[in-house]
């Protein structure tokens, strides 16, 4: 064989034409031992999230009783203590320490989120923390109390339509070199917030803080709940406590709250909504920041960080019912927001399902839930009345939401399910949802 043929021959084991005839793709050669240049930074930032978490602690959990269900406890995991005033802080901590490690987030980063507030505030507070930008796409309708709570923590603000934050997000970073950090689909990616160890770094996952509280407190008898309900946005919460009930055996069932008008429960149930929007269904204005319906199909790890396969249990709540269980738990000393009124209906629901059985039981029935973020933040909207009146019109309206205000005060005092007997004396004939009495 001629020598520079031969050469040749030996070259090509080594390259890889690709393109044009000047363009080659070469292969280090063995043997090789290099070291990649420290990521200071990086380092540094994690640290300082790992100080945010050890300060941020636990939250505290306390006891709803009422004569109607004697043998009920609801227990309620206050998120609206912590730094930034909702669930998403822990949320944003996970989200924010993912993008760091995976290295999404670097020093000059400018970070960008589609949010309803409560996640984009938690995001602006991490980023301002570890000293990079933060700019939050945010619907339209977003409350003005929210616009001031993500500036406060050094955010910027761009408004969209409700159904095109996803996009706009997308586009903005991909404009500006930013990164999108997309709560919707990365929720799965943020590790600690669905796993928990035994490493002296404690997990920020919810289901691992609420059973070791309720393992701890010795004036609870039963030390792991019978049920967790909430409701989902992104479904990244109800999801990272799906997953940890099933991977360590507890027998808590996963239950999910849904809006009147999401497609969430369509997705969970029946596999519905995967490939179609749900934005021909869609009524304003829904419970803020919570549901899905508008932004197109709810696709896993896209969209959405829900997990159908981790969730035992739904159940859809007309939305005024839960405006109105938000006034009742506010009246009861409970402040809490959309997402408590609803899980708050969907476990007065369980609850009187379960109440003749509750005789024969040991140990109470014991319903853990979630408030969510702070009531404070809906004083000019679902606790006004002339908002109500406006907004929920379609929905039957004040008359509608004094007569869920009853069904609720009653099932507090007598053990009744508000959910059917609210859809039989309070429903506007025309509502969409499920026909309770056929159940």
């Amino acid at each position: 064989m001629p020598v520079v043929l031969s050469q040749l021959l030996t070259l090509l084991v080594f390259t890889k034409h690709i393109g044009d005839s000047s363009s080659f793709l070469s292969l280090s050669r063995a043997p090789l031992d290099e070291n990649k240049r420290e990521n200071l930074w990086r380092r540094r930032a994690i640290a300082k999230l790992w100080e945010e978490r050890r300060r941020m602690g636990r939250t505290p959990m306390f006891k709803l009783t009422s004569s109607g269900f004697p043998n009920t406890d609801f227990i309620f995991k206050n998120e609206s203590a912590t730094k930034t005033g909702s669930l998403k802080h822990r949320y944003s901590w996970a989200l924010v320490m993912w993008a760091v490690v995976d290295g999404k987030i670097a020093e000059n980063t400018t970070v960008y989120e589609a949010s309803s507030g409560n996640t984009a505030a938690s995001e602006a507070y991490m980023c301002r923390l570890i000293g990079v930008k933060f700019i939050a796409i945010v619907p339209n309708t977003i409350e003005q109390i929210k616009i001031d709570h993500i500036l406060s923590y050094g955010g910027k603000i761009i408004k969209t339509d409700l159904s095109n934050r996803l996009i706009r997000a997308k586009q903005e970073a991909l404009k500006n070199g930013g990164f999108f950090m997309n709560q919707f689909a990365n929720s799965d990616r943020a590790e600690e917030y669905h796993e928990s160890g035994n490493y002296p770094q404690e997990s920020v996952n919810l289901m691992h803080e609420m059973v070791s509280q309720m393992q701890q407190d010795s004036n609870q008898s039963t030390k792991i709940p019978d049920y967790f309900i909430h409701s989902a946005g992104t479904g990244g919460t109800i999801s990272s406590v799906g997953r940890y009930a099933k991977k360590y055996g507890l027998r808590t069932k996963i239950v999910l709250a849904d809006t009147q008008y999401s497609v969430y429960y369509d997705y969970v149930m029946n596999g519905r909504f995967k490939n179609e929007s749900g934005k021909d269904f869609w009524v304003p204005p829904g419970m803020a920041g919570i549901g899905f319906g508008v932004m197109g199909p709810v696709k896993h790890g896209v969209t959405s960080s829900l997990l159908p396969a981790v969730v035992d249990r739904a159940i859809k709540i007309p939305d005024l019912a839960s405006t109105a269980a938000m006034f009742i738990l506010r009246r009861l000393g409970i402040n809490g927001g959309t997402s408590t009124g609803t899980n708050f209906m969907a476990a007065l629901h369980v609850a009187a399902t379960y109440s003749k059985s509750l005789l024969v039981r040991e140990h109470p029935l014991t319903i853990s839930t979630i408030l969510a973020d702070t009531g404070n933040y809906y004083t000019s909207s679902y606790y006004n009345r002339s908002w109500i009146a406006e907004n929920f019109q379609a929905q039957g309206g004040l008359p509608a939401y004094d007569c869920w205000m009853q069904k609720i005060e009653e099932a507090l005092k007598f053990g009744s399910d508000p959910l059917m007997t609210g859809h039989e004396d309070c429903d506007k004939p025309n509502n969409i949802g499920i026909d309770f009495r056929n159940r």
